[in-house]
């Protein structure tokens, strides 16, 4: 009894060209992965330079408008100011429920001066009352710049609009960075050139 030898023949596909190595299979999902990261939305540069320009708005204006000012003007009022008492002539309040622009009315250098507070970071005092008194100082070569004599002496640490400009110029910042380097990336994977695979050498038979 002869045992027989099987032989294994190989499988060719209908051009004749043999069937690709199993590595190859999974080279569709790769390419659809590439697709996907090719056509992920990129950022628009309008939105990053929103998110930059709100940032210098709150950064800059919370330092120039805000910061800088009151600092100058406890400043001057310390150098060179003039304490003396106030009536109060009005005392509203804003929208918020916070002082507005209190009106006060004071002899400076002989003359009746009326004039509102001036703000210390974007805030006036509370608790005034019209037709109560405060003492004030005012400085002596612009009688129209004049706070309570309180604040000059020990001003707020931070006032709600500054606490809002510090709390948002950072978030601002980090928005405008994220999206600069996400748009990066997504246009570096879009610039990236396609590789292209090599047919499959065949490899000749010799008899």
């Amino acid at each position: 009894m002869t045992k027989t030898k099987k032989t294994r023949t190989r499988r060719t596909r209908p051009d004749g060209a043999p069937p690709p190595p199993s590595g190859q299979k999974a080279r569709p999902d790769e390419v659809r992965g590439a697709t996907a990261r090719v056509r992920r939305p990129v950022p628009q540069q309008r939105l990053i330079a929103t998110l930059a320009a709100l940032f210098l708005a709150t950064a800059c204006g919370t330092f120039f408008l805000l910061w800088l000012p009151s600092h100058t003007l406890v400043h001057d009022l310390r150098t060179r100011g003039v304490a003396t008492w106030a009536q109060v002539t009005s005392s509203p309040s804003d929208k918020f429920g916070n002082a507005g622009n209190v009106e006060v009315r004071f002899t400076a250098s002989g003359r009746t001066v009326e004039t509102a507070l001036s703000d210390w970071g974007g805030e006036r005092p509370g608790g005034l009352e019209p037709g109560g008194t405060v003492s004030v100082t005012y400085d002596r070569q612009d009688p129209h710049r004049v706070l309570t004599t309180a604040w000059v002496r020990h001003p707020p640490a931070v006032t709600a609009p500054m606490l809002w400009g510090l709390v948002l110029s950072p978030f601002f910042l980090a928005g405008t960075v994220l999206l600069a380097v996400l748009r990066h990336r997504r246009l570096r994977d879009r610039r990236a050139p396609k590789r292209t695979t090599a047919p499959p050498s065949t490899r000749k038979e010799h008899p």
